[in-house]
């Protein structure tokens, strides 16, 4: 007697494939796509090896997904006579229990490496001082491929020189004992400390840009496309336009990224070496070190700055802009502009404050003669 009836879940034993599903989306869960976002620049760079692991796990993700639906469609109904279908079906579960497994064995090792490179305590220092000026394996890599990207666009010997010294130039520069909890506060004292009449009056005689401002940030990671629009006064857009197409352009960065620029810039921002070429782009990058910031600023150009946001999260990075310097109380102050607080707020930071929460040398942008 031939019956036609849905296939029992004992029958090929779905109960154990429904069971790897569940505990499969927990996981699938912890790695969604909307995790790239949390990998830092500073993270990206000390682990090359992060951005194309998470790129391989979601593509292994959606693989699992389409399969495990193709399965359900496929042995929902299985005629019980039908034993070349009923195989199949037990076929296509073994193979679904075994990739599972790879994908749980995968996504731990990922989710280590991560804890690993956020293993940082509250008394653990941001950083931990530089012992050379030397450019490591991985940053000589993106220094290479920016020359390389440069004498595509066509740049002079000249420009491009200038671009390799900077990129080289770029280093640690802030106080390698501060911790998350110290920037936090840092950041709390100068966001309380608002238009104090003093700070206005005596920044206001002090020399420096003034305050040109281009916007409020968005939701996303576009501080330094922000900052770089307040350092050279040009519109947002024109500066974004310009950063897609260095982060599509180049090939230091993942393939993911280079296809989708926009969603590299919102999700995890420019690097370090990004924000010098895409300087370069709109005139001259210089890289200077606190000692120079006065004078630089007197000069009347802006300084684009890499500090430790105000979450205090020591492996990120947001990019500022210092506007001037001035005396108060017979130490050095800065205006800094922040993308996070809109372009008509100046927050005062003394010269110990911005120490506290540096992590590189400036940036200063200067307009081609």
């Amino acid at each position: 007697m031939r019956r036609n009836h849905r296939m029992s879940r004992a029958a090929v034993s779905l109960a154990a494939i429904c069971a790897l599903l569940v505990g499969y989306a927990a996981l699938a869960q912890s790695t969604s796509p909307t995790e790239p976002a949390e990998l830092t620049m500073r993270m990206e760079m000390e682990h090359p090896e992060l951005p194309q692991m998470r790129g391989d796990l979601i593509g292994a993700i959606a693989s699992f997904n389409a399969k495990e639906a193709a399965f359900r469609s496929g042995c929902q109904e299985v005629d019980e006579d039908d034993s070349a279908r009923m195989a199949s079906c037990r076929s296509q579960q073994a193979s679904l229990t075994q990739e599972k497994a790879g994908l749980l064995t995968r996504i731990k090792a990922f989710n280590a490496t991560v804890d690993e490179a956020n293993l940082a305590t509250e008394s653990t220092p941001v950083h931990s001082p530089p012992t050379a000026h030397a450019p490591n394996a991985e940053s000589l890599r993106v220094i290479n491929a920016m020359n390389l990207l440069a004498a595509q666009y066509g740049w002079s010997a000249a420009k491009r020189a200038q671009l390799d010294e900077a990129l080289r130039a770029l280093a640690f520069d802030g106080d390698p004992n501060s911790t998350g909890k110290q920037i936090r506060q840092t950041w709390q004292n100068i966001l309380a400390r608002g238009q104090e009449p003093d700070l206005v009056r005596e920044a206001s005689q002090g020399g420096g840009l003034g305050f040109p401002g281009a916007g409020t940030q968005t939701i996303y990671n576009d501080c330094a496309v922000f900052a770089l629009a307040n350092a050279t006064g040009l519109p947002y857009g024109v500066v974004a336009a310009q950063a897609t197409g260095l982060v599509r352009d180049g090939s230091w960065n993942s393939a993911t990224d280079r296809a989708n620029p926009e969603a590299a810039i919102e999700n995890h921002g420019l690097n370090g070496g990004e924000v010098v070429m895409l300087t370069e782009v709109f005139g001259q990058a210089q890289v200077v070190n606190r000692a120079d910031y006065t004078k630089t600023l007197a000069e009347g150009h802006p300084i684009l700055l890499n500090v430790v946001p105000s979450d205090g999260n020591i492996h990120a990075g947001h990019e500022v802009v210092l506007t001037q310097a001035f005396q108060h109380g017979g130490q050095t102050w800065y205006v800094l502009m922040d993308s996070n607080q809109g372009p008509q707020r100046r927050l005062f930071l003394s010269d110990k404050e911005l120490y506290t929460m540096q992590q590189e040398n400036g940036v200063v942008y200067r307009p081609n003669p």
